[in-house]
């Protein structure tokens, strides 16, 4: 069994506390972060040089990047709204895709909902301008050897679309190529059974894992599903980087300290 290696997402604290969490990350022996961008600045201007002396601070501290997402926050782009405008969605995901190598990072996750509310449209016609979409980005996605994770969010977070987990993996299937896979969100479990057996027999479309409590609350008291599940996952070789995602607005180190000793707790 091989041993895990642990992130945290960093939509759990304020930017200003940074020191503070790396000093908590060392403690507890975590390895480094998934990257919101607009977590260290307040807008997209200059990201790329703002990414570049972040990256330049967690590399100072041996923090290392897992995953970036929240790529479409604060943009109001909307696949299904901006077919007009898909030069421009391009040229931002061009841009996201620079700041993953300026992290040394390979993996994008997307949730997003509403960046893919698909509004009126019925599935079957959001099905196809969304795969169009994903066929748009996949050269580069194969040129930069970037993987786009897809995550299936449920309907109680104001998702319009891609919040049933078969429904993701028709997509992806769809696409067939291994540059586009599945971020598998543990917040599926919250309004709905857990079901490890469809989750193992379609493991290999899944390429990224993130643990989460209801609403993206800190991880105080795990659930049953949640310590089943991530039972499973301690005997599976194939899944070596888990993340922990918490939003949280305030800032409470006691508590992310705590977060993350539960879920590691789950592992040993």
């Amino acid at each position: 069994m091989n041993k895990k290696s642990f992130f945290i997402s960093n939509l759990g604290w304020e930017k200003k506390y940074d020191n503070n969490i790396i000093n908590l990350l060392k403690k507890n022996n975590i390895r480094g972060i998934d990257f919101a961008p607009l977590q260290i600045t307040s807008n997209w201007n200059n990201i790329e040089k703002k990414t570049v002396k972040y990256s330049k601070f967690l590399k100072s501290h041996k923090i290392n990047i897992n995953a970036v997402q929240g790529i479409f926050f604060k943009k109001k782009f909307n696949i299904f709204r901006d077919q007009k405008n898909l030069d421009k969605i391009l040229k931002h995901f061009k841009k996201i895709i620079k700041i993953c190598k300026i992290l040394g990072c390979n993996k994008i996750i997307v949730g997003s909902t509403e960046f893919r509310n698909k509004q009126n449209l019925k599935k079957k016609e959001a099905d196809k301008i969304f795969i169009n979409f994903l066929f748009k980005i996949l050269p580069l996605l194969k040129k930069e050897k970037v993987f786009f994770c897809l995550e299936t969010i449920p309907k109680q977070y104001n998702e319009k679309y891609l919040y049933n987990f078969n429904h993701v993996l028709s997509i992806i299937k769809k696409v067939n190529s291994k540059w586009i896979l599945i971020n598998f969100d543990t917040s599926i479990f919250h309004y709905k059974k857990l079901n490890i057996n469809e989750f193992k027999k379609n493991y290999n479309f899944v390429k990224n894992i993130q643990i989460t409590e209801k609403k993206f609350k800190f991880f105080l008291k795990p659930n049953k599903k949640i310590i089943e599940f991530c039972k499973m996952l301690k005997k599976n070789d194939k899944f070596k980087n888990i993340s922990l995602e918490i939003i949280e607005d305030k800032t409470n180190i006691d508590k992310i300290d705590l977060s993350i000793k539960n879920l590691k707790s789950l592992f040993d």
